[in-house]
């Protein structure tokens, strides 16, 4: 049996400003240095368990003050009681703490930790005294780093060697400001007290699926302790529908204990159940493995889990990079999430706002970029059927020595481990663009062929077979990659219309940053007025996003399986109020950008492929069903006065999971006109299926001057010419 004792309050914090605690002996039962000396501060009470720059900073998004919360560590407090009477074992869990951490209970040492994003525990069963007032501390720190890649100062955005495993620091390229590096306690820290059998943790939950996919056999693997040596046990796993209740399999176990900690694997073979689908795809059906421990016919402890059915693949040729689900091809309409750079920030509600927003706005997937959430996102993502690629923290530059590739590994398999039962995961990221800035030549191939890419691949195949891996995202050559990020006409210059003829296998990543609106930014004057001498140029930039996503959009939606397997625009909100990439503004206001998505992002569309004349009209259709007898309806009307210029209709029918040119123009249709076009596809019953509208189709838009070259480092924001 285990009782859980939740330490969320009467927490005490200082800031070990000289960094000479440990010597000093500030983890011992000693209160105040108040004496002259040691210049320690005092202890102040902490309201709760949060990222510290939002509980002690007024502005936690940018500003040189910041920079403070990271130049010493800091000590955390908290006294707690036990009951009398020895007890049989004592944890004491963390479910996130960032970055560093060093945990005493009453003056003795516990244990460390590193890392921000796995729970990690400690058993401190002689440690704590019954009875009696124990104390606790925990210092913690996430210190900056130093060291530039070759010494390139003039590139130390991307250039320096983060050694932290946590890519949300120092990606100061108007993403997350220079200042901002988050540090603290967060989540829950709770004491796992155990009188005798328990469960260490849930059940961990495999399956092998039948060929057809039409039968499984479900494991539960469970680590048990406190058994008692020659004692009789039964290990029961049941298995029930999540939707509906109905109990859809039970088998037992049993087994006579040797005493301790022993692991125990069960297993039943099923044939009644649903594959977990993405919302476009059918349904997310889920079910629940709940494996109960008994004995002398009585239970003694019990835990479940919450589980899915269902086959993730990716087809990876040089001419193709391409998801499968349960199957069948997988067309990606994704996009990238990081909706704020303290993830103690983070609610359900807020989760759960953003992606019924990301639902409504056709993705079927998002791409969690360079951070982990927390486990309740992943949850919704598994419930509402919405598919997740999880990036590593890898991100940019690092070290390459042996040491630091096996401290990177590990913490990444922690959270690969934490993860693997969300069956909404479909492919984890081993490295983000590794090298993406290669001061010598040298440094890609480094990271991707000698440290860590091939170690990291190989061990993370080998903990899940089941889940393919993107070795390193933007190495669209590599075999075990395979995906390309494409920022024409935007970060990386030139106009958004020069991809007109290529072609990309798998897109995960392309977008443009564009202020959110005047009303919003007047919420943090300093943003607003870093863009006050072009706030009248704000419609304009978020008009020059809308065109080009969907540009973007609808050019790898027409060219479905010819190569393109999918995209990932960037991003989907603002992850802080001048950080720009978002479909919707921090504060959750839609720019225009989100028309786009609206308009060329839903499961069934039609577009216009087009540059500077019209060559015709596509039909896509990324559902399973199959359309008959539809009718492609297009208009065409000069942009100034509305007159026509032609009309016209053509039946079509439109395959399941297809692509079609419905209408075909002469070369060189249009070219030099104003024109306007609208086109639609409706259903043999006369409802309409897809529309669409182009306003002056062949007008170039341009960037406003000054993007991308020009950022403010002092607020981490994009700034223009006025």
């Amino acid at each position: 049996m285990e009782t859980v004792k939740n330490l969320e309050d009467g927490w005490y914090i200082l800031q070990d400003v000289h960094d000479t605690g440990e010597e000093l002996g500030l983890y011992t039962d000693r209160g105040d240095f108040t004496e002259m000396g040691p210049q320690i501060s005092e202890w102040e009470r902490l309201s709760e368990l949060k990222h510290l720059q939002l509980l002690f900073s007024d502005q936690p998004y940018f500003g040189r003050e910041l920079r403070y919360f990271n130049q010493a560590p800091w000590w955390y407090r908290h006294e707690f009681d036990l009951p009398e009477g020895k007890q049989q074992r004592v944890r004491l869990q963390f479910t996130n703490v960032d970055y560093y951490c060093k945990v005493w209970v009453n003056g003795l040492p516990a244990g460390e930790h590193e890392g921000y994003s796995a729970p990690f525990s400690f058993d401190i069963t002689d440690l704590v005294r019954p009875g009696a007032k124990n104390l606790l501390i925990v210092k913690v720190s996430s210190p900056w780093d130093e060291e530039v890649e070759k010494g390139k100062e003039d590139s130390r955005t991307i250039l320096v060697k983060r050694r932290m495993v946590k890519g949300t620091y120092e990606h100061s390229d108007t993403f997350i400001q220079r200042d901002v590096n988050p540090v603290g306690i967060y989540g829950r820290v709770e004491l796992i007290i155990t009188q005798q059998e328990s469960m260490e943790a849930r059940p961990e939950i495999s399956y092998e699926l039948s060929e057809g996919m039409d039968s499984a056999v479900v494991k539960a693997k469970v680590v048990l302790g406190g058994l008692v040596p020659g004692a009789k046990y039964r290990m029961v796993l049941k298995i029930k529908d999540e939707t509906t209740g109905i109990h859809k399999a039970e088998t037992a176990l049993d087994f006579t204990a040797e005493g301790g900690q022993e692991e125990r694997v069960c297993s039943v073979k099923m044939e009644d159940f649903l594959l977990w689908n993405t919302w476009d795809h059918g349904q997310p059906r889920m079910y629940t493995a709940e494996v109960l421990l008994e004995r002398d016919g009585g239970r003694v402890c019990g835990k479940e889990t919450v589980f899915a059915f269902r086959k993730t693949e990716i087809m990876r040729t040089e001419e193709m990079t391409r998801f499968r689900l349960n199957g069948r091809d997988f067309f990606v309409r994704g996009t990238s999430y990081f909706p704020d750079c303290y993830i103690s920030a983070m609610t359900e509600e807020r989760y759960y706002r953003d992606l019924l927003n990301i639902k409504a706005a056709g993705f079927n997937l998002v791409r969690v970029h360079v951070h982990v959430e927390q486990d309740i996102f992943y949850d919704l993502c598994d419930k509402m059927g919405m598919a997740v690629i999880q990036d590593s923290e890898y991100n940019w530059t690092h070290p390459s020595t042996d040491a630091w590739a096996e401290k990177f590994i590990g913490i990444y398999k922690e959270n690969v481990r934490m993860l693997m039962r969300h069956p909404s995961i479909i492919c984890w990221i081993g490295m983000n663009e590794p090298g993406c800035v290669d001061p010598d030549g040298d440094t890609r191939r480094r990271f991707m062929e000698e440290n860590p890419g091939p170690r990291l691949y190989r061990e993370l195949q080998e903990m899940d077979a089941d889940r393919p891996i993107i070795k390193g995202s933007f190495c669209n050559e590599d075999i075990f990659s395979g995906d390309s990020h494409n920022y024409l006409g935007s970060l990386s210059g030139g106009q958004y219309r020069e991809i007109y003829g290529t072609t990309e296998k798998l897109n995960t990543e392309y977008g443009f940053d564009a202020p959110a609106c005047a009303e919003s930014l007047k919420k943090v004057p300093v943003v607003y007025g870093r863009l006050a001498g072009i706030e009248k140029e704000i419609p304009a930039i978020q008009d020059y996003q809308y065109k080009l996503l969907k540009y973007y959009t609808e050019h790898y939606r027409i060219q479905k399986y010819a190569p393109c397997s999918g995209y990932v625009q960037f991003m989907f909100i603002d992850l802080c109020p001048q950080s720009f990439y978002g479909l919707y503004d921090w504060w959750g206001i839609p720019k225009k950008g989100l028309q786009a998505m609206l308009e060329s992002n839903s499961p069934v569309g039609i577009f216009a492929k087009y540059r500077d004349s019209l060559d015709g009209i596509y039909a896509v259709n990324d559902t399973d069903k199959k359309y008959e007898d539809c009718e492609v309806s297009w208009v065409i009307t000069e942009s100034k006065g509305g007159d026509m210029v032609e009309q016209g209709t053509k039946k079509i029918h439109m395959e399941p999971d297809s692509v079609k040119e419905a209408v075909h123009f002469k070369d060189g249709y249009g070219e030099g006109q104003r024109w306007d076009l609208y086109v639609s596809i409706t259903g043999k019953d006369g409802s309409c299926i897809a529309q669409n509208a182009y306003r002056d189709i062949f007008a170039l838009s341009s960037r406003v001057k000054g993007h991308p070259e020009r950022m403010s480092h002092e607020t981490g924001m994009r700034i223009y010419w006025a």
